[in-house]
């Protein structure tokens, strides 16, 4: 591999890391549309069982808005530890990175909204488009959903042993 190849890999990477940032910002300012819809591509697909699995870059925008009105009053999400890999052809990407989120969620029966854990992981595609990285797919991989106050953190029935 050359060193301009290598250069321009690496120059990848950062883009998609950049990239997810962007998301996480925009889920914190409430799933905003415009903030959002630029990270998506047209036939991206979103899904976490339990939270919802939209297909194409509007219904992403529109579910996460609403997931992030309606269910999260506010929410404050960190991604760490990206593990990005970037296709020989330059244009395609995988990535895995863990989520770890602080939120408050709204409570049905009209209570105050319950501050609550979020955790685990997301296992994405990337693809570029126009010189701009966008995701193609979104799977997030809920490991720990829970009530702040809880004596212990409630985590998820994993779908094997459901």
């Amino acid at each position: 591999m050359s060193v301009e190849q290598r250069l321009q890999r690496l120059e990848d990477i950062e883009a998609i890391k950049q990239l997810i940032a962007r998301y996480m910002t925009a889920a914190d300012k409430n799933g905003d549309p415009a903030l959002m819809a630029p990270c998506f591509t047209e036939d991206a697909i979103w899904n976490a069982e339990g939270i919802g699995r939209w297909e194409g870059r509007d219904n992403i925008v529109q579910g996460l808005h609403e997931t992030s009105t309606k269910v999260l009053s506010w929410a404050l999400h960190y991604a760490t530890q990206p593990i990005i890999e970037v296709a020989d052809d330059g244009q395609s990407a995988t990535g895995e990175y863990y989520l770890w989120e602080l939120a408050k969620a709204v409570q049905e029966d009209g209570s105050p909204d319950q501050d609550t854990w979020i955790g685990g992981w997301y296992e994405s595609k990337f693809r570029k488009e126009g010189g701009d990285w966008k995701f193609s797919h979104i799977e997030l991989i809920l490991k720990l959903l829970s009530p702040a106050n809880a004596p212990s953190w409630e985590t998820p029935i994993p779908p094997w042993k459901g």
